[in-house]
């Protein structure tokens, strides 16, 4: 398969997401999902159901049952909405916080060992392009990617890295 952006940043995603969760299961006892909530509630505490579902990707119904199943370990409490009695607000409790606490060390220990090896000429374009992409992939942020309206879109030229032939227009 060519190096194209596309390919690159396809490759970047999955083969992180892959260290991760290798990370996940040696350091905690919680799931997959289970982790991914710690560490969103640990940077937004107060998320409601609907919140954490559209956070990490997946439904209300189920994120409900993992809050369920958090609430019973004792790392998350549901709270009323206070401006709306009909939804509930999840946060930590002190023993989730340190579980996702821990969970975060490791995981950017992980990320540091990772960046470290990054020559330092290129930290600043690096930073620059992650905290683009962070943007550009928070859920919350309203920003759609497109061609359309990626300004980039209509400079980008992806070419095969061993032919160097342009692979789409």
């Amino acid at each position: 398969m060519p190096d194209t952006p596309i390919h690159l940043l396809r490759t970047i995603a999955r083969r992180f997401s892959q260290l991760q969760r290798r990370t996940w299961a040696c350091c905690t006892p919680a799931t997959e999902t289970q982790c991914l909530i710690l560490t969103e509630l640990e940077q937004h505490p107060g998320l409601s159901i609907r919140e954490l579902a559209s956070r990490i990707g997946s439904d209300p119904p189920w994120v409900s049952r993992v809050v369920e199943d958090l609430r019973a370990q004792g790392w998350v409490e549901r709270h009323p909405d206070p401006e709306d009695r009909r939804h509930v607000q999840v946060r930590l409790t002190d023993a989730g916080a340190r579980e996702a606490t821990q969970l975060q060390e490791a995981l950017n220990l992980q990320a540091e060992e990772l960046l470290l090896q990054l020559p330092s000429e290129r930290h600043l374009a690096t930073m620059q392009a992650l905290a683009w992409l962070a943007d550009a992939l928070d859920p919350l942020s309203g920003q759609r990617l497109s061609n359309s309206t990626a300004p980039w879109a209509d400079r980008l030229v992806m070419r095969d890295s061993s032919s160097g032939e342009k692979v789409k227009d």
